[in-house]
């Protein structure tokens, strides 16, 4: 009987560390850990651990938006804003109003593409060229087709005051965000001012410093509480209402252009014989790389919702999610297992396994859409959100990785590249469950790559 309970043990022990954790960090043992990496081509499995398993992907969610983005849009696509006058033209004056109809583009004014021209000045050269110097009626918005709730109903409430929660409209802008610094005492500064928004402090000093904040969707009432850990504490915000912002802008800039407004409300339903402004985007390829390489949420939710233009069907995620899904399963994608609820990654309850993102992985980097694809991933240890990871190490720029973190969750998706930039094999890591900050678990991370290529 010894011998065999000795025996039991020895292959438990063995079995134990047949399957034992890849990565070592400090509390991975109460962590889940998923990998998956394959030779493209061969598709060899390089390595596999729990691959079948699903994880809360966070921000690599955005590989297969990406995907179906890029495999959906033209790479000519872009978002139009348009405005038009209603009413009539008399001895320079309108009599009626101009409405700008929000297209979706979440690069109007934003920070990440500051070399587009001013929408507000684009605005008044258009009303110039028309021969408008007052407006008897007023300056309006419209969402367009977009829903006017911008935020997931699947997202964390504690998420929606920052600017990685920011909500995705018809219209946008500024990154539906402002910058704010705050001490003790009261607002140091706040970029773009928001005139509507009422903001409480209830703000102490501390070495170790957290600040929360607080914000219903929509609501004007913004709340931080806490502790910081320097005399001021600054940092971004959602914007309530980005149309707002937006109208206030176009306004300043009618005051300077010299084009007066009388912001009545007039009734003017006459379309006023003049050519719309028509406001264009970048292009899809170049909004995408930059949701990569910054893994911008408000870009990811418009790149989802970009796929359902034009096919008949309300523009939110639900629709949008439910073409994404079609189409990926035609390109045998199995989604037995797999939950999306939104295009970014932020809701918490995504679902997905490490295997079904390496097929994705996989499919892209074959075919006439494999560079494009390839090429929106920024370089791990040189560029956006992988920039820490591997700095320093043989393996810098080798890796074309997307990160993905939220509380316990680090996740990296993407390729090892040869000299060419081609893609050899695909690489998806992804931890949940881990206690603490992230740094030890990238390292364990980096060190695993290390050891693997």
């Amino acid at each position: 009987m010894k011998r065999i309970l000795s025996l039991i043990a020895l292959l438990a022990c063995f079995c134990g560390s047949a399957s034992a954790q890849p990565l070592s960090f400090k509390g991975s043992e109460g962590a889940s850990v998923g990998i998956y990496i394959a030779e493209i081509g061969s598709r060899k499995i390089v390595a596999d651990y729990n691959s079948a398993r699903t994880f809360i992907p966070a921000s690599v969610t955005k590989c297969v938006t990406a995907a179906s983005a890029m495999l959906t849009l033209s790479p000519e696509f872009r978002f139009r804003t348009e405005v038009r006058a209603y009413g009539t033209v008399r001895s320079g004056v309108l009599h009626g109003n101009v409405v700008i109809i929000g297209g979706g583009d979440p690069t109007i004014g934003s920070r990440h593409f500051a070399n587009r021209p001013s929408f507000a000045g684009e605005f008044v050269k258009w009303l110039k060229s028309a021969g408008i110097d007052s407006i008897a009626g007023s300056v309006l918005v419209s969402e367009g087709a977009y829903p006017e709730i911008g935020v997931s109903p699947y997202w964390l409430l504690e998420d929606t005051p920052w600017e990685y929660g920011a909500g995705y409209y018809g219209l946008n802008y500024r990154d539906n965000s402002f910058a704010m610094t705050v001490s003790t005492s009261g607002i140091v500064s706040m970029t773009p001012r928001i005139e509507s928004l009422s903001v409480e402090l209830d703000l102490s000093k501390s070495p170790a410093g957290e600040v929360t904040a607080m914000r219903g969707e929509g609501s004007d009432f913004l709340y931080l509480y806490g502790a910081m850990s320097g005399a001021t504490y600054g940092s971004r915000y959602s914007i309530p209402r980005p149309s707002e912002v937006l109208l206030d802008d176009v306004f300043a800039a009618m005051s300077r252009g010299g084009i007066g407004c009388s912001e009545d409300d007039v009734t003017a339903d006459r379309d006023a014989g003049i050519t719309p402004m028509v406001y264009s985007s970048p292009t899809a390829p170049d909004i995408l790389r930059s949701m990569m390489e910054k893994s911008n949420n408000l870009f990811a939710e418009s790149m989802l919702r970009a796929q359902a233009i034009g096919k008949g069907v309300k523009l939110t995620d639900n629709e949008s999610l439910k073409l994404q899904k079609k189409l990926l399963e035609g390109r045998g994608h199995d989604f037995a297992t797999i939950r999306i609820l939104d295009g970014c990654g932020l809701a918490p309850g995504n679902k997905i396994t490490p295997r079904f993102l390496g097929g994705i992985l996989e499919d892209m980097a074959s075919g006439s859409h494999s560079k494009g694809y390839v090429g929106l991933y920024p370089l791990a240890g040189k560029e956006g959100t992988v920039r820490g990871l591997l700095a320093n190490t043989r393996l810098a720029g080798k890796l074309a990785l997307k990160s993905g973190s939220m509380s316990g969750v680090l996740c990296y998706a993407g390729y090892k590249i040869d000299a060419n930039h081609k893609p050899t094999h695909v690489v998806v890591i992804m931890v949940n469950g881990f206690v603490g900050k992230g740094a030890p678990v990238r390292k364990a991370i980096a060190d695993y790559l290390l050891k693997k290529f």
